[in-house]
Order: structure tokens, then C-alpha cells, then sequence
């Protein structure tokens, strides 16, 4: 059956209001009344329904099963992620959703190239982040929607990423001088409730960041001998992650 998304609040009673995928199924997909449909509200369940009308600008489905998403993992995977030049946070944004991440939190950090400049820009940026997020849950089969948060500096996020029952961050130096590396640092994953994961923007961390990480608790490693892209660190984590906790 197709799935498609729609807010909470287009959930009424037995049916269910599609606007933004209307066209989409009525011009694109031609589906017709009474054909069987999945709609989600990243609220964690799915609902069942059958088209009983359809438009350009809206489509309505009458609701007979509600289900709890059996898609999403038991554990709660956040990245923190260094803002990157051009388009790549959308690749990373796609790639960790479908991997299970459920909350990413763009930061600043001293080596971030990306300027915002107003909090109009920055929102109107977000928002397209966010949709992102949404045709890859809707795509993969998520029953949320990852929340892709307002940016924070690095000092802010760290505090935040401490308080994970576990956090780490990859910190290239470390990597290359054979130091502590990621199966140390993620053999306590197993059965956490929650993870915070900090990845560094295409310059890495300066050495700043790195001891204020560290003197929060966090978990400092390395990657091995190679040297990964920014936009590949979160998805191999994450996968990593789910891996460890039985979620793929």
C-alpha cells in the first residue's frame, strides 16, 4: 500500500485529511476511490484508510485500523551535527533518518564555513531541513519524524550531549595517533535508552572544543587510519549504533 504523511491535527475522529501529497496522489499516482491507503503522523502509528474523496488540494481517507509503528528502534539516537558547506546536510539528514536517528541538532562550531546571519534565514533553512526529514521517513517507513532542531553553539549542544547515557565524539587526532578508538567507546551502546552522537563539521574540532568535551564526560575516539567525509561520520555511527542494539 502507498504511505503518506499528514500533521497530527488532519487526524479527525475515523478520517484522515491529506493536503501536501494530494496532487501527488490524484495527478502523479491516479489512485482512485477506495483504494486502500497508509497515512502517518510521526506520532508513532499508522493509520489505515481508504480514499473516500480526492483533489488537487485534498484528499480524505476514512480511517478502519490504527497500528503503533513496529519501524522504529528502542533506541533514541541523536546527532549533533557540525553544520557543512552546500547541500550535504540534507544527504546526512536523508541518510540518518532512514538508518532510524531520531533527533538532529545542527552546531555551530569554530570551524563551521556556514553563516546564518538572521533568525529568519535560520528558520527558513530548518524548515527545509525538516522536510527533508519528512520524504525520507515517508520513503524508509518511519513512524516519527526526526525533528530537526534550531542550531546551537558547540558549547550549548555539548552540555546537552552530556546528558545522554551515552555520548561520543569522533575527534579526528585520536584516530591518527592509534588512540581510543570506537568499539571502546560505544561498548556500553547496548541497552541504552538514549545516545548522543557529535560529529564535527569538514575541519573537524579544534583542540578547544575537544578538552571541553572531554571535561564534560563525553566520549572521545577515533576512527581508524582513514579519514571519512563529515557527511559520512553520522550515518556509519548511527548504523553502527542500531547494529549494536539489535535494530538492523
Amino acid at each position: 500500500m502507498r504511505r503518506f504523511f499528514t500533521e497530527p491535527e488532519n487526524i479527525k475522529e475515523n478520517l484522515a485529511y491529506i493536503y501536501d501529497d494530494a496532487s501527488h496522489i490524484s495527478k502523479v499516482l491516479r489512485l482512485g476511490e477506495g483504494e486502500d491507503i497508509i497515512v502517518f503522523d510521526g506520532s508513532g502509528y499508522e493509520y489505515f484508510a481508504r480514499l473516500k474523496t480526492i483533489g488537487k488540494s485534498e484528499c480524505v481517507a476514512e480511517i478502519y485500523e490504527k497500528k503503533e509503528s513496529k519501524s522504529e528502534p528502542k533506541v533514541k539516537v541523536t546527532l549533533f551535527q557540525g553544520v557543512p558547506k552546500a547541500g550535504k546536510m540534507e544527504q546526512i539528514i536523508q541518510k540518518c533518518t532512514e538508518l532510524g536517528i531520531y533527533r538532529i541538532v545542527p552546531v555551530m562550531t569554530e570551524r563551521c564555513v556556514v553563516k546564518f546571519g538572521e533568525r529568519k534565514n535560520v528558520e527558513a533553512k530548518v524548515a527545509r531541513w525538516q522536510k527533508v526529514a519528512v520524504e525520507a521517513a515517508k520513503q524508509s517507513g518511519r513512524g516519527i519524524i526526526p525533528q530537526i532542531s534550531l542550531p546551537m553553539k558547540f558549547s550549548e549542544a555539548a552540555e546537552f550531549l552530556a546528558q545522554y547515557d551515552l555520548a561520543v565524539m569522533p575527534y579526528e587526532l585520536l584516530g591518527h595517533e592509534g588512540g581510543a578508538g570506537l568499539r571502546e567507546a560505544v561498548k556500553n551502546a547496548v541497552g541504552c535508552k538514549t545516545i548522543g552522537i557529535m560529529v564535527g563539521p569538514e575541519g573537524g574540532f579544534s583542540g578547544s572544543e575537544a578538552e571541553l568535551a572531554k571535561s564534560l564526560g563525553i566520549r572521545l575516539c577515533g576512527l581508524g587510519r582513514r579519514i571519512l567525509r563529515t557527511e559520512t561520520v553520522g550515518a556509519a555511527l548511527t548504523a553502527i549504533l542500531m547494529y549494536e542494539n539489535n535494530e538492523m
